[in-house]
């Protein structure tokens, strides 16, 4: 008879923890909101495929790269 109110005790411990572990999980930065959209622009603009040739695909690559770059620092210059 006393283990149910300690199983009950020990849930409700429990849950807010879970809660809060899931909030921060999903708390992210607005610098990294930011580079998540300029990498997904990036590969939407720059697309490489299974038949790209080698030297075309790094030439890509390396606009791809230089694209987030510049969108980070716009993105900084605007809301900053």
């Amino acid at each position: 008879m006393r283990i149910l109110p300690l199983i009950t005790l020990t849930i409700a411990i429990a849950m807010p923890m879970g809660l809060a572990a899931q909030e921060q999980r999903g708390a992210t930065t607005a610098r990294e909101v930011l580079k998540a959209a300029c990498e997904r622009d990036a590969r939407l603009i720059y697309r490489t495929g299974n038949t790209t040739a080698p030297d075309l695909r790094e030439q890509m690559l390396a606009a791809r790269k230089a694209y987030v770059r510049d969108c980070l620092v716009k993105g900084n210059a605007v809301s900053g």
